[in-house]
């Protein structure tokens, strides 16, 4: 008789965890919850399962009932459990659309209070991930490779970064708390900052500048806004070299390299193009032209027509063809600028990218395309971009990307005198406009 109310007593207590388990199919928000439910409810079937083998009146068949039951315990505590494998589905939809739409309002309910990306404060996430959605490249492709809990592994690929994959973590009630590859991101970019901020600031002409002075030249663009340059000219019969700045920045960003140029026996133009502004005390004449002009909301890629004006100013009036050496972004439009251009014999690219998104296609297209050779280079770090974006193009003779085994830097000024690793990229370019001028 005892052992019989032990039984009962036990199957009432089991009961009452069975019934607790349920709560976990309510939308209650709280995964801890849930979690505890599922094992008290495992418990409560083992103590069911427990208190009908006890009863020795009906041993077989309750023997038979407590397996059936110690199966429907086991198959209710795994579903249970894989329940808790959660599902970020939503989350990454709404991340990916926010990526297609440029903006974060998609995302904004999954971002937990304790985002935040490295050193920059939490209060700044949202200008961070607004800033990251804006002015990221188009993204191609986004899924879910693996799902599990408080993790979502992600399959990205973005124009011009290739592919990759990195993981996506949650709080417990599926609140984004970190995105790996934004935060890779910005830790190399601030990394980057603090070795600009180490490096050379500005080129300092020295022995050679004064030894190779330059004339101020002005010709129209294509749409008749007057471009001023810096003519740096050794010996008409000799080369030239097209000079294109960096956004933000004028002709004098070549003020130390043009020289250099020149003792190399080539003649040089350095342009101001339209986007650019001020720097080290010089001004950008034909950024002020066009402001002067009543030119608004001056893009990046309305530089383009001063480039390829700048190479039929050079080819009319020397009767030669041009070597186009661009910076950062002036290095893209150089790329898209010679292609097809009978009038560009070579291309150097110090930093392209694919930075004007729907207004331009992929660089990629432009270096498959270009019949001339050409010399691609960068920082270490962003050589790993260039490498995705040339990927399985086959190139042609005389056309290569250097990486440079120290650090580099980005854009032009990698050559300023003075710059860390400045002489390897010198001596990888002296070596490549050897081999276009060997013909």
């Amino acid at each position: 008789m005892k052992k019989m109310k032990d039984s009962g007593m036990l199957r009432s207590i089991a009961t009452v965890l069975i019934i607790i388990g349920l709560i976990r199919w309510l939308p209650l928000g709280n995964e801890m919850m849930k979690e505890t439910a599922i094992i008290l409810q495992a418990i409560g079937f083992a103590m069911y399962g427990i208190s009908i083998i006890r009863n020795k009146r009906r041993e077989r068949k309750n023997g038979l009932a407590a397996v059936g039951l110690g199966v429907f315990m086991f198959l209710s505590f795994s579903t249970g459990l894989n329940a808790q494998q959660a599902d970020y589905s939503k989350q990454i939809t709404a991340f990916k659309q926010s990526f297609e739409k440029k903006s974060a309002e998609h995302l904004k309910e999954y971002i937990s209070t304790e985002l935040k990306f490295g050193p920059i404060p939490v209060q700044n996430t949202p200008a961070v991930l607004a800033n990251v959605f804006a002015r990221f490249p188009k993204l191609k492709v986004m899924e879910i490779v693996e799902n599990k809990k408080g993790e979502a592994r992600i399959k990205h690929e973005f124009e011009g970064l290739g592919a990759g994959e990195s993981s996506v973590f949650f709080d417990s009630s599926g609140k984004i708390t970190k995105i790996e590859f934004i935060e890779n991101i910005i830790l190399q970019e601030l990394k980057a900052q603090q070795a600009l901020r180490n490096s050379v600031q500005q080129p300092v002409p020295g022995e050679l500048a004064k030894k190779h002075s330059f004339k101020k030249v002005t010709f129209p663009s294509e749409d008749g806004l007057s471009v001023t340059a810096n003519l740096y000219e050794v010996d008409p019969d000799k080369p030239f070299i097209l000079l294109c700045h960096q956004a933000g920045y004028n002709k004098y960003e070549y003020a130390d390299i043009a020289p250099k140029l020149n003792e190399m026996g080539f003649n040089c133009l350095a342009i101001d193009q339209r986007s650019g502004g001020p720097f080290a005390g010089h001004k950008n004449e034909t950024n002020e032209a066009a402001i002067q002009k009543g030119i608004k909301n001056i893009d990046m890629t309305d530089a383009e027509q001063d480039i390829r004006a700048a190479i039929n100013y050079l080819h009319k009036k020397y009767n030669k063809k041009v070597t186009v050496w661009g910076s950062s972004y002036s290095s893209s439009l150089a790329l898209f600028a010679a292609e097809g251009n009978k009038s560009v014999n070579a291309v150097i690219s110090f930093s392209p990218g694919n930075y004007f998104g729907d207004q331009k296609p992929s660089i990629a297209k432009a270096i498959k395309d270009l019949k001339v050779p050409f010399f691609i280079t960068s920082s270490k770090e962003e050589a790993k971009q260039l490498g995705a974006l040339i990927g399985d193009i086959k190139l042609k003779e005389n056309q290569q990307q250097f990486i440079p085994s120290s650090d580099g830097f980005h854009g032009s000024r990698a050559l300023w005198e003075g710059q860390k690793g400045a002489e390897e990229y010198w001596t990888a370019l002296t070596g490549f406009l050897n081999k276009v001028y060997s013909k």
